[in-house]
């Protein structure tokens, strides 16, 4: 196998750890953050690299990518949406607790 080959066939474990972190219920950002920048830094690696990249995997690499970005985008909208909701209830107990 090529260089290339490697870190192709290890982005792929990479984002399968990935996703699979996204499906849980309790994130750990910590943990996805640190995961989110290996897998950064290993496609800093494949762009520096001199060798091109193995068309099919490298494509299959680019949809894995958009997949994950479509994932964060939604994880990131419900984590705000529930935001919203808890400070919502917060005013509305603060102003239960003014009329007591």
């Amino acid at each position: 196998m090529t260089e290339i080959a490697d870190w192709l066939a290890t982005l792929e474990a990479m984002d399968a750890d990935i996703a699979q972190h996204l499906t849980m219920s309790d994130i750990d950002p910590e943990k996805l953050a640190q995961q989110l920048h290996d897998r950064k830094t290993l496609l800093d690696e494949i762009a520096a690299s001199t060798q091109a990249p193995n068309h099919p995997q490298w494509s299959e690499a680019l949809v894995r990518t958009k997949t994950l970005i479509d994932t964060l985008e939604e994880q990131k909208a419900d984590a705000a949406k529930r935001l919203l909701q808890q400070r919502k209830g917060k005013q509305s107990v603060q102003l239960y607790k003014k009329f007591q």
